[in-house]
């Protein structure tokens, strides 16, 4: 298998999602999700029993920004992965913690293929202020209420924050997981209504 320049993001990007998809076609694959109000990205997050996060490293792109993309993924994904051309691997495996699971991507008969070289473990960095950041605010009053908390709804974000800061990590997980699973159902229904020129409004 080898990797080429014709191989490029979006290659790697549909090849991941059909196989991600064949593994579970109830998860939510959400494409560019932001991180830490927006400070991150993460190229593909997979989510449905568990908080998956992955990084596309195409021929074209660098492993500059590694070091610092990283600690973004581990605050808010329970196992993280990154998916990058050949000649990113030495880099990848040198700067990237164990836990990270590593794939190759490459082309054979002119079909992107994906090789794993190690499967992701759990990550033990999770940060709950970066995981309720990742909320809506009706998502975050959602998951108090279902815990018998009860917040006004024009209570400063930052105060609902603080409540969900306090829950068991595993926990908070749970209901994160809830709520993008939700978000993406409603956003694929109203991409089916209304087309490509709706637009799903964030709710701060």
């Amino acid at each position: 298998m080898q990797s080429s320049p014709c191989l490029l993001d979006e290659h790697i990007r549909e090849a991941l999602k059909r196989i991600l998809e064949e593994q579970d076609s109830t998860a939510a694959i959400i494409d560019e999700m932001p991180l830490l109000r927006g400070r991150g990205r993460a190229d593909l997050a997979f989510v449905n029993g568990r908080l998956c996060g992955f990084e596309i490293k195409s021929e074209a792109d660098s492993l500059i920004r590694l070091g610092s993309q990283a600690p973004n993924y581990e605050a808010v994904f329970e196992f993280n992965t990154v998916v990058a051309a050949h000649k990113h691997l030495r880099l990848a495996k040198e700067r990237l913690p164990r836990t990270w699971g590593i794939v190759e991507a490459g082309l054979k008969d002119g079909k992107t293929i994906l090789r794993w070289h190690r499967h992701a473990t759990r990550n033990h960095n999770l940060s709950n202020a970066a995981l309720v950041r990742i909320l809506w605010k009706n998502e975050c009053l959602s998951i108090l209420r279902k815990r018998g908390v009860h917040v006004c709804s024009n209570a400063p974000i930052v105060a609902v924050w603080a409540l969900l800061e306090s829950m068991n990590t595993r926990q908070l997980c749970d209901g994160v997981r809830e709520a993008l699973k939700r978000r993406h159902a409603k956003s694929a229904v109203q991409q089916t209504l209304y087309g490509d020129s709706h637009t799903t409004v964030a709710i701060e």
